[in-house]
This record gives structure tokens, C-alpha cells and sequence, in this order.
């Protein structure tokens, strides 16, 4: 029972945050350098995924989320605008606006799209704008469009705003957006500073699962490791044994990575090339490297059941987790038909593996 409870946690805390951290990376990389703010937490799936859910997007490269749990817990940047319901509250569009510029001048972002962006919401937001911020010497940090056309929408608000005076209000799109979509907006010529996406962020709605597993693979005994596999007549689902060491290869040309390598804990790795790698499912296809570095990848994080970790604080996890992705091949990083990234074994634990199969009558 104390196994299945340590089993649940690991994944659900793995899980969980590297599915929307990966969902996150693509729709920042779609935004191609525009501000990504993680608009999610009501659509949610309970209050943990809402704030959790914030701090794995952020640490993935959005600027900031508009769950302020997620601020105050984890230090994420707590962002956003005015709601619909701040519009309707008042009798008419204009006071609306009016109350928000002068309860915020230093931040105002007026929702345009309550009742007609082009003719009620940018010019009512333009009076605004001469009317309260301007005499204060404030500008107007942007304007958001929720609904409708917004490729269209963008750009005659981008020509209104820019006729006004106001060539540095920036353009906030939002309203179901994920990175195809932002993708698409961009092609088109939209006008967008920046972007908050909400529902397909928060439920990484495209694609809603991370597979991550939990499975033995060693069993200490007197100071050694006997290894362990799990079989399965579903070939993907069949374990590779044995307690492990990951390196990833880093070509010395580039710095960018060019495959990892799993090995035995204990195995002699060269710390450069050359090293020839093959493919464990199609072992007749190796490759010899030579301009490669290897980095080892697994920390210890727990040393006879005491933390031997210290994590870091969330500013370098983002920093980090930024980096290892803008360092990728971009080919890798396709969202339709990506090149395929190779993790390959080495020979040493391929054998183990093959030898454990035969013992099982498994080939």
C-alpha cells in the first residue's frame, strides 16, 4: 500500500506539471517572442491543477498567470485585465472604462469587446485615454479583444489607436487561443502585442494526457542492484532494466543536443567522442560521434531516505527550462511531424535487456 501511495504522488506530481509545461513551451514558441499570459484557473480541472498548473506554465515561458494563489505561493507573476463584468456593472461602456483608468492609470488594459470593439470599445477606450491618463502623464498599457475576428479586429484597432496618439498601446488577444491558433493570427497579419490563453493551456486540451510510468527496474541487494523488467505482449509497455545514468550528447560544433544515452549507473562513459550509439528497437543502425560532450542529466535527490537537494528558487527553474528548449533543433520542435529525438541505450544495458527477454522466452 505504501508503494502504490509513493507511486501516485511521484507521477501525479510529474505528470501533471510536465504536461502543461510542455503545452505552455509551444504556445509561447507559437507567440515567436510576445508576452504569453496563463489565463486558466477557471477552467481548471480543481484548485490544485488551477495553481499548479500556473507555476508550470510559467517556468515553461509564460510571463505570468492571472491566478494570484499561484503569485503568492510560488512566486509567479500575477497578470491580467479588467473582466466583462467590471463593463456591465456600470450604465454605459464609457464610465466603465472612466473608473477602471482611475483606479489603475499605471496599469490600464480596457476590455473593448463587452459590446462592439470598433465602434463602441477603441473609441470609447481613445476618450478614455485623452480624458484620465493622458492629463495624469500616464499611457495606456494596452487594450484586449476577447471575441470575434480578431486578426481583422486587431488590425483596424491597431490604425484607430495608432491615428489617436497612441502608437504604443499594445493589442492583448485572448477568447480559446492555443499556439495553432496564435499561429494562424500571426500569419495573418494581427496586430497583437501579447496573448492570455486560458482552457487550452490549463487542460492541455489537444492532447489532455502525459504517459509518465512508474516501474521497478532494480532491487538493492547487499550493496548491488538486481535488475528487474516488466514484460508486456504490448512492446512499448516492456521495461528497460537496471539502475540507470542518462547523458545527453551536445555537439562541441553547435552546443546544440544531438541524442541521449541511457547507460548502467556504474558504466565507464567517455566524457566526450567518440561514442558510437544505436537503435535499440533497430539495433543493426548506429552512428559514431565525435565532436560530442556528455552531460550527465539524473541528481541525486535522496540519499538513504534523507533530501541531499537543495531546489532551486523559480526564476532559475524557468531559466533553465527555457534554455534546454530554445537549444533543441528546430525540426524537433515542429508541431506537426517532428524530427524524431533519439534516446538510445547503451550496449552494455541493451545486452542486460536482451538477456532478461531470452530468460522470459521473449525475443
Amino acid at each position: 500500500m505504501e508503494a502504490q501511495l509513493i507511486e501516485t504522488m511521484i507521477l501525479l506530481t510529474i505528470n501533471f506539471q510536465s504536461l502543461i509545461a510542455t503545452k505552455a513551451s509551444r504556445i509561447v514558441r507559437a507567440a515567436e517572442g510576445r508576452p504569453v499570459m496563463e489565463f486558466g484557473s477557471r477552467r481548471a480541472q480543481s484548485y490544485d491543477a488551477a495553481v499548479l498548473g500556473a507555476r508550470a506554465a510559467y517556468i515553461a515561458g509564460c510571463s505570468g498567470t492571472a491566478c494570484a494563489i499561484a503569485d503568492r505561493e510560488y512566486d509567479t507573476p500575477a497578470l491580467g485585465t479588467m473582466a466583462h463584468s467590471w463593463v456591465q456593472l456600470f450604465d454605459n461602456e464609457y464610465d466603465a472604462f472612466k473608473a477602471y483608468a482611475e483606479v489603475y492609470p499605471a496599469s490600464c488594459t480596457l476590455l473593448v469587446d463587452t459590446y462592439n470593439v470598433l465602434k463602441s470599445g477603441i473609441p470609447n477606450a481613445i476618450k478614455v485615454f485623452d480624458e484620465v491618463l493622458k492629463p495624469k502623464g500616464f499611457r495606456p498599457k494596452g487594450v484586449r479583444i476577447d471575441s470575434g475576428d480578431i486578426a481583422y479586429l486587431s488590425k483596424k484597432a491597431r490604425k484607430m489607436l495608432d491615428e489617436a496618439g497612441y502608437p504604443d498601446c499594445g493589442i492583448v488577444a485572448s477568447n480559446s487561443l492555443d499556439e495553432y491558433l496564435i499561429r494562424d493570427l500571426l500569419r495573418q497579419g494581427a496586430q497583437l502585442s501579447s496573448f492570455g490563453v486560458g482552457e487550452n493551456l490549463i487542460t492541455a486540451k489537444s492532447d489532455p494526457v502525459f504517459g509518465g510510468v512508474y516501474k521497478l527496474v532494480a532491487v538493492e541487494e547487499n550493496g548491488t542492484y538486481a535488475p528487474r523488467i516488466k514484460l508486456s505482449e504490448t512492446v512499448e509497455k516492456i521495461t528497460t532494466p537496471c539502475k540507470k545514468m542518462v547523458y545527453r550528447l551536445y555537439s562541441t560544433e553547435s552546443g546544440e543536443p544531438v541524442a541521449d544515452y541511457i547507460a548502467m549507473y556504474d558504466e565507464e562513459v567517455p566524457a566526450t567522442g567518440p561514442i558510437t550509439l544505436f537503435d535499440p528497437a533497430n539495433f543493426w543502425k548506429s552512428k559514431e560521434f565525435n565532436d560530442v560532450e556528455l552531460r550527465p542529466l539524473l541528481v541525486k535527490i535522496f540519499d538513504k531516505g534523507e533530501c541531499c537537494y537543495e531546489s532551486p528558487d523559480i526564476e532559475t527553474i524557468r531559466k533553465y527550462c527555457i534554455e534546454q528548449v530554445n537549444n533543441l533543433w528546430d525540426e524537433v520542435k515542429r508541431f506537426e511531424n517532428p524530427h524524431l529525438y533519439y534516446v538510445d541505450l547503451s550496449e552494455a544495458l541493451w545486452t542486460c535487456k536482451q538477456v532478461m527477454l531470452s530468460e522470459h522466452n521473449i525475443k
